[in-house]
């Protein structure tokens, strides 16, 4: 999906955008900036997915006090996504 848009951009941030990067043309830098963007957001969205599944396992761990094993609690979480 292409969208046209007029925006008004800070002069002196594109500068040192441009600077960071062999990309030179105003299109380029926010296209490039929105793409970093959005894989951060994905990376930190990921992670945060990764960290609750491993409090529950943490939970379940805690209160098995030993009575399963290790791979019945990774498939029990593999089973319930």
């Amino acid at each position: 999906m292409c969208m046209r848009t007029n925006i008004v951009l800070d002069d002196d941030l594109l500068a040192e955008a441009a600077r960071y990067t062999s990309i030179r043309s105003k299109k380029g830098l926010v296209q490039e900036a929105l793409s970093l963007y959005v894989a951060t957001k994905r990376e930190e969205r990921r992670r945060m997915t990764y960290r609750e599944r491993l409090q529950k396992v943490r939970a379940l761990t805690g209160r098995l006090n030993g009575h399963c094993g290790s791979r019945d609690l990774v498939r029990r979480d593999r089973d319930t996504r």
